[in-house]
């Protein structure tokens, strides 16, 4: 992808893998929310990021959810009171140490993995209608190594 630079000034957009990683995860964003919104569930991506990791294991500490999630503090903790305000999950203060938030899924937010996991499969499954399983590999393969790449510096 190295045609995405014309000459000494020019950048086309079009041939720049950032462009197209932003536009396919603004459109999976978009798709995604408005779907849920119309199983009558009002949940974000960021918020279903961490129901996923919840439902992985739940009772993460806040900070895990956060790095598990790539999200900073402030921005974990307004997703985390998003979610609580609306009965999906409660924090509470780990044994512990005091200082230590972890956070537990409601029955509410248990009860949706069925229905929401269903849903995502149908989204995901429209995003890679036509590709084959070899195609989504390599491409799954190629975005963790530019990640690596980028994580290094």
């Amino acid at each position: 992808m190295r045609d995405q630079f014309s000459g000494e000034s020019g950048v086309v957009l079009e041939k720049a893998l950032a462009y197209w990683i932003h536009r396919v995860y603004q459109a999976s964003r978009n798709d995604m929310f408005r779907t849920f919104r119309e199983e009558g569930e009002e949940i974000t991506p960021e918020q279903w990021i961490v129901l996923v990791r919840l439902w992985e294991e739940d009772g993460r500490t806040q900070t895990d959810l956060g790095a598990s999630t790539f999200r900073d503090r402030p921005t974990m903790s307004r997703i985390l009171d998003g979610m609580e305000r609306r009965g999906l999950l409660e924090r509470r203060a780990d044994a512990a140490s005091a200082r230590v938030w972890r956070v537990h899924l409601t029955a509410h937010g248990r009860a949706l993995r069925k229905r929401l996991v269903a849903v995502a499969r149908k989204l995901a499954a429209r995003a890679e209608r036509g590709i084959s399983d070899a195609d989504l590999v390599t491409t799954r393969d190629t975005l963790a190594k530019m990640f690596a790449n980028l994580e290094r510096k």
